[in-house]
């Protein structure tokens, strides 16, 4: 369920509402004639509808019949403004490189995998002298940490968070051992790193936090 923002905001904009959401999930535009909120985002904690002045804001269940357009209009208003975030082949190879370095630092030679937000490689490296079969295991961990929506380290078999994509979930690909870590952004799972072939799964790990140390450059606007 989501909050929404109905007509008596129109005109008004007034932004209590948006001081107090602990989600940062209410937006709007110079142009635009209300305040909106992203049902993508919004965690359902009422602050808004406790402070809003001219009693505009709602649960999606609970709108009026004559403002049930709003559910759409404040929908429709992130989609049509929210920059979408992704992860290109040059950042993944950034990323890559970075974890390639640390393991050259720590004395290691691993394997990194990069994959997109639809488990596709993009991009991938071994270091000379990684042990036999690490792309394949880092392509694994990283498919992991994407699927599960968590850094491997943290999962264990038979215990799924029930978030987890289980519907679309490749038995083959998935290694819970450590060395896979999803890219978040705003909530987005855009991307997963997985790094195998250290002498410890410690390195690994680090290696893998490293590449994600690209991701401030590594966001680009689509």
């Amino acid at each position: 369920m989501t909050y929404v923002i109905t007509e008596p905001c129109i005109g008004t904009k007034e932004g209590s509402c948006v001081e107090v959401c602990p989600a940062g999930c209410i937006h709007t535009t110079p142009d635009a004639p209300q305040n909106f909120i992203d049902p993508d985002v919004c965690i359902e904690c009422e602050q808004c509808l406790l402070v809003c002045p001219v009693n505009a804001i709602f649960l999606d269940t609970d709108v009026p019949t004559e403002w049930q357009d709003y559910i759409e209009i404040n929908a429709s208003f992130f989609r049509a403004n929210k920059v979408q975030v992704r992860v290109t082949p040059e950042v993944a190879d950034h990323m890559v490189q970075l974890a390639v370095a640390y393991a050259g630092r720590a004395g290691a030679a691993v394997a990194v995998v990069v994959v997109d937000a639809a488990g596709a490689a993009l991009a991938s490296h071994a270091m000379p002298g990684s042990p036999a079969g690490a792309l394949e295991l880092a392509s694994k961990k990283a498919y992991t940490a994407l699927t599960y929506q968590l850094a491997t380290h943290e999962l264990r078999p038979g215990r799924t968070p029930p978030w987890a994509r289980e519907t679309v979930v490749d038995p083959a690909r998935v290694l819970m051992a450590a060395g896979g870590l999803p890219l978040v952004e705003h909530r987005d799972i855009l991307a997963a790193i997985g790094v195998a072939g250290a002498p410890t799964a410690d390195v690994d790990l680090l290696c893998a936090q490293a590449g994600l140390a690209a991701r401030p450059g590594a966001a680009v606007h689509a």
